[in-house]
């Protein structure tokens, strides 16, 4: 498949970017998974797993964890069991989990509902599928000169779906799943705090896609760099959107 993900591995600051997202979101993650019951013996898949941190919790538990992703390089995942993949590709046995996750994974995939699709096949009867993604409805309205980069980076990047989150929901709903919900947050990032690192982290790794759509200035990236290490900055981010399912 044509690779659509746009953070670039490679990059001296992509582990601390990925450090940073994980201790953001990985408790509400984990608090999310352990509504499921999971534990001893529970089969496990983590779609996209990064650097490890949710298959690390899963298999901590005792279950039995498949973490897939795209390049490991950076994955550490503890007891669980490693699988280097494509979602799209990857050839596993069908209704062969209780549980499978995935977050900030759809997002980047222009074929989202034949993933989608595949991930359901894989899914047991009586198990759970969790999706997480990132939706930038939150973030519409906020501070005009932090919105404006927001929405230069939405035109300069395609590929990537910046509303998968809210369309997951229906979609998990149409395929027959029952006990289906959602619950949404959206980041409130206050100026020099890790939250903002993350922030400023992801506006320089997504700069060559931005400078090579022309949509901001060079004035304007700097500008709100420098906002986001300023104590006094406040703007609301991203939203993330959890969006969950059980078959029957």
């Amino acid at each position: 498949m044509q690779q659509t993900y746009l953070f670039d591995h490679a990059w001296q600051q992509e582990r601390r970017r990925l450090e940073l997202l994980e201790t953001h979101l990985d408790p509400a993650t984990t608090q999310r998974l352990a509504s499921t019951a999971v534990g001893p013996g529970t089969r496990c898949l983590e779609v996209g797993a990064g650097r490890g941190s949710v298959a690390r919790w899963l298999a901590d538990r005792g279950a039995d964890v498949l973490a897939l992703d795209l390049e490991v390089e950076q994955l550490d995942a503890g007891a669980a069991e490693v699988l280097q993949g494509d979602v799209l590709e990857i050839e596993l046995p069908r209704a062969s989990f209780d549980l499978i996750h995935t977050r900030a994974v759809l997002t980047h995939l222009p074929e989202r509902d034949r993933a989608l699709e595949r991930m359901l096949g894989w899914l047991a009867p009586g198990g759970t599928i969790v999706l997480e993604e990132l939706d930038w409805f939150g973030s519409c309205r906020s501070d005009p000169s932090w919105s404006a980069l927001l929405h230069a980076y939405v035109s300069a990047t395609p590929t990537i779906d910046w509303g998968c989150g809210r369309e997951l929901l229906s979609q998990l709903a149409l395929a027959g799943l029952e006990d289906v919900d959602a619950e949404t947050t959206t980041d409130t990032i206050h100026g020099a705090t890790p939250l903002a690192e993350f922030y400023g982290l992801c506006v320089q790794a997504l700069r060559p896609a931005l400078e090579a759509a022309g949509t901001a200035t060079e004035a304007q990236v700097e500008h709100e760099l420098a906002r986001l290490e300023d104590p006094a900055f406040r703007g609301f981010g991203l939203s993330w959107v959890a969006t969950w399912g059980r078959r029957a």
